[in-house]
């Protein structure tokens, strides 16, 4: 079993990425039941928290983009 950092999501042996370090880092304020569904969701998916949250922002825009276009 892996540990992971519940901090950014990476499992501790795996160091940051090379994708980590050409991103912005930007503090958000979340719902700490939210941050602890998506930190499992991470770990479950072994995938980066990152990854999630980029994934997350593409799928809102892509939804608010369609919703401008069908006005």
């Amino acid at each position: 079993m892996k540990l992971f950092n519940v901090h950014d999501g990476l499992p501790f042996s795996m160091g940051t990425p090379r994708s980590l370090k050409q991103r912005k880092q930007y503090g958000l304020r979340l719902d700490p039941q939210l941050m602890r569904e998506i930190e499992h969701l991470s770990v479950d998916q072994q995938r980066y928290l990152n990854e999630l949250t980029e994934e997350a922002f593409r799928d809102l825009l892509k939804k608010y983009r369609e919703k401008s276009k069908g006005k």
